[in-house]
């Protein structure tokens, strides 16, 4: 029996678990000790390329990295809330993502990244690794312990065999909250929400900040930016990506759990919203909706809202796409302002920027 796999048991957490690459030697721990239904709500083992996408939503740009152990954490942290059996219980979720000794070369040094993610912190820790397999494994299990112990405030041993990379970041109170549900938005500065930018800012570039400005030009109203913490069939962010991102601004910004346009449009009725004609496109599309008439329905209460377009030309399908280009019914293209190419030809793009 394990003494520190007890004391987890014995605390009131639980906690779901996802290790990938490396790792499983804590599973065994826990689930071999008594008590481990009182602790173990869930636990994956997503080994496979599709399996991974499965619980983030999408495949990951990098397997093994500290975005892909926080986004893990997160989206075990969701499906332990979904699975506590009560609300006195505090939950976790717990990632690892390794890339470890086998029997074939490997490009990049041994590594681990493991997360923990609770209603009030993002814990994060990284450890390279220089030995055979079996010790490898050895080794990341104390440091799988370690992170256990320093996220959840426990007494657990574990001792690493150096010392990790640790990124910790507590959450505000209005991140928490949106986390949990409690709030749909707030704003990091004061803004009436007249006009957004809406985006996931990974990373911020130039293209964005000139697009609002021209946005207030054609709208006379001043700008903010929208960023939701909620993207549909992916984990959230978690309180380190939500800290990263909003060191990015200059201006406010509307934090916000609203993934659909039609949640933002709820939210901020009669607001004027910069986007590009990639989204304008989404928006017209039935398969969006699920059907013709759940489209039709959504697009007559964006109309009730008052809800407005600056639309901005992008590239789609290899075509610079503008305004006028796109098959608009009347009532929407009444509510539009369109920005020429001449006024706006930005090919930059976030993903090419993380790509490098």
């Amino acid at each position: 029996m394990s003494d520190r796999a007890a004391s987890l048991h014995q605390s009131p957490w639980q906690g779901v678990f996802y290790v990938t690459g490396g790792g499983t030697l804590l599973l065994s721990e826990l689930l071999t000790t008594p008590g481990a239904s009182a602790t173990v709500l869930d636990a994956r083992i997503p080994y496979a390329a599709a399996a991974l996408a499965d619980v983030l939503g999408r495949p990951p740009e990098q397997a093994c990295s500290d975005a892909t152990a926080r986004a893990m954490a997160m989206a075990a942290f969701q499906q332990a809330h979904r699975l506590r059996d009560t609300e006195s219980r505090p939950v976790f979720g717990f990632a690892c993502t390794a890339s470890l000794a086998t029997g074939r070369p490997k490009r990049g040094e041994h590594r681990a990244h493991v997360a923990v993610q609770t209603d009030v912190a993002t814990y994060a820790a990284h450890l390279t690794f220089d030995a055979d397999r079996n010790e490898e494994e050895r080794q990341l299990v104390e440091l799988l312990w370690h992170a256990l112990a320093m996220s959840l405030e426990l007494e657990l041993e574990g001792r690493p065999h150096a010392e990790p990379m640790v990124a910790h970041t507590p959450a505000q109170t209005h991140w928490r909250a949106l986390v949990l549900g409690e709030e749909l938005a707030y704003a990091t500065a004061e803004h009436d929400g007249g006009l957004l930018m809406p985006g996931a800012f990974n990373p911020l570039h130039h293209a964005h900040r000139r697009m609002l400005d021209i946005a207030e030009q054609k709208t006379g109203l001043a700008g903010a930016y929208e960023l939701s913490i909620v993207n549909v069939d992916k984990p959230f962010l978690d309180y380190t990506e939500i800290d990263s991102r909003l060191k990015q601004f200059d201006r406010p910004v509307w934090v916000t759990r609203l993934p659909r346009f039609l949640d933002k449009a709820r939210q901020f009725p009669g607001a004027w919203f910069a986007v590009g004609t990639d989204t304008l496109v989404r928006i017209l599309d039935p398969a969006y909706y699920g059907s013709r008439e759940a489209r039709d329905a959504a697009l007559a209460e964006l109309a009730a809202l008052g809800t407005r377009f600056v639309v901005f030309g992008r590239e789609v399908d290899g075509r610079f796409v503008t305004l006028s280009d796109l098959d608009v019914p009347e009532d929407l293209l009444n509510r539009c302002i369109e920005v020429t190419r001449r006024e706006f030809d930005e090919p930059v793009s976030s993903t090419a920027l993380r790509k490098g």
